[in-house]
């Protein structure tokens, strides 16, 4: 899926979804959590709702927050594809 996709559909989504989407595992294919710009608190909400439930967040060399892929990432054997029309 696009990464411009994921982003504009987290954008609009509402705090009382149900069920709850997992918004804090979007993270970026290197682990980053995205900053939301200056002056917001998004990436320190997201790293808070990560680390309560288990996942470590590292500070890197350029002060951006990472988790290990490696360790935390999904990669399931097969993703299923859609259904075609």
């Amino acid at each position: 899926m696009c990464t411009t996709v994921v982003v504009t559909a987290l954008k609009f989504l509402s705090s009382d979804a149900n069920p709850p989407v997992p918004w804090q595992r979007v993270v970026s294919s290197a682990g980053k959590i995205s900053s939301r710009g200056p002056g917001t608190d998004g990436a320190e909400r997201q790293r808070e709702a990560l680390e309560a439930e288990g996942v470590e967040v590292r500070i890197g060399r350029a002060n951006e927050l990472l988790i290990d892929l490696v360790v935390y990432g999904w990669f399931p054997a097969s993703v299923p594809r859609p259904m075609e029309p």
